[in-house]
């Protein structure tokens, strides 16, 4: 029975602070959601003494412990090695996985080298865990004492498909469903953790629920989660109704979704199109909604109009307004989304146009000054917002703004 899991992460880049360990949080995530308990997380460098030392400790708090990294051809991937040195025992090849390497190379045109091979080595007796996003498998292991040893690719996207596929499935069913949990993420825009925190004191939370904020900009997101009991689903429907009440309509999404997937959805549901005329987000917009799969059937284009004669060129921007106004300015954002609606034909046009920095502020307009301005058939609106920190901090945090404008103007239209 598996109730509770150690994490180990390897790599010299992760205990130099080259790369960040986003594995061990999607890990935690997805088993706090079967009920399973992480206990640690051990994050070490590519030696064989620190590996020893963490497999030893991650298997004394948990009944398994689930790896990742290290499972690549080169000289500094140690993990399997050590891992069969740890458990004493050899290492076996499997023909099978040898000849799926050695073809996957060929289809892909890539020279093949025989130190690949490292790849379809595993501890005698283990599992192996497909990849099916990349040509290192896993495997999955038991030790003397009947605890687990499961270890995946390093690489995020490829570590993902593998716990989706097969990690996941199995803890479940290891884990006997674990203790029953209800959960749910809000994703928010407009509130700082502090703020959010104190809006939601009036709630009185059982001692089986938690809460946990997550700020990452320009992100904040909220998390409930509610173990066991009978009246668990009743008091889960009660706390998040409750959560709704006193934060609707900062909340723009529920569960893993992002802004830029909720704008795509209403555009749908509408069924209209969505042009862009960006100057200081220099295409961040356009790019974020052009990442969700079927963009295409509602999103018409995105001109980036930097310069003033581009703005007047391309968008028909009056001279007189840029003189009057300045380009950053409600008239010049206005007139920009006008212009993306007019030359697009599309039903919803935003303009987006500001002080990224760090140079270019001033005592009236200071860095981080952006107007956005939405028009559509009959109506505009705009609005005047500030963002602190630093040129790509700024422009971040302006994308975030424009596609929850965007998200406000369709909900109330």
């Amino acid at each position: 029975m598996i109730r509770k899991v150690a994490i180990l992460s390897t790599g010299d880049e992760l205990t130099t602070g080259r790369v960040v360990d986003t594995n061990s949080a999607y890990i935690a995530d997805r088993l706090y959601s079967l009920g399973v308990e992480v206990v640690a997380v051990l994050k070490v460098g590519d030696t064989k003494e620190r590996l020893f030392w963490a497999l030893e400790h991650g298997l004394q708090l948990g009944e398994l412990v689930i790896g990742t990294g290290g499972l690549g051809p080169t000289a500094d991937d140690l993990t399997t090695e050590v891992v069969g040195e740890y458990l004493g025992r050899p290492l076996k090849m499997d023909d099978e996985v040898a000849t799926a390497l050695k073809r996957r190379f060929e289809a892909r045109g890539f020279p093949w080298t025989t130190n690949n091979l490292k790849q379809a080595l595993f501890p005698e007796g283990a599992e192996i865990i497909p990849n099916p996003a990349g040509t290192a498998p896993g495997f999955r292991v038991e030790t003397a004492d009947k605890k687990s040893l499961i270890w995946l690719s390093g690489v995020p996207r490829e570590m993902e498909a593998m716990m989706q596929q097969t990690v996941l499935p199995w803890i479940a069913q290891a884990s006997g469903g674990g203790e029953p949990i209800s959960a749910l993420t809000f994703k928010i825009h407009g509130l700082t953790e502090s703020r959010l925190d104190d809006i939601l004191k009036p709630i009185l939370f059982p001692p089986e629920a938690r809460l946990s904020f997550r700020a990452h900009y320009p992100d904040l997101t909220l998390r409930l989660t509610l173990r066991g009991g009978k009246e668990r689903e009743k008091n889960f429907s009660e706390l998040t109704a409750r959560i709704r009440e006193l934060i609707g309509p900062h909340i723009y999404g529920e569960g893993d979704v992002t802004l830029e997937e909720i704008v795509g959805r209403l555009l749908r549901k509408k069924g209209w199109t969505l042009a862009l005329a960006e100057s200081c987000t220099g295409g961040a917009v356009g790019h974020r909604i052009t990442r969700v799969a079927g963009s295409s059937a509602y999103f018409k284009s995105s001109i980036v109009s930097y310069s003033n004669d581009s703005k007047i060129h391309f968008l028909g921007v009056k001279k007189t307004t840029l003189e009057r106004h300045g380009a950053v300015s409600r008239e010049t954002a206005l007139e920009m989304a006008e212009g993306a609606l007019r030359e697009a034909e599309a039903d919803i046009a935003l303009g987006i146009t500001g002080i990224a920095g760090p140079s270019g502020g001033s005592e009236k307009k200071p860095v981080g000054t952006v107007w956005m301005g939405i028009a559509l058939c009959g109506h505009s609106d705009a609005r005047h917002f500030h963002f602190h920190g630093d040129r790509d901090r700024v422009i971040l945090g302006a994308s975030q703004a424009a596609l929850n404008f965007l998200r406000t103007a369709l909900l109330q239209s």
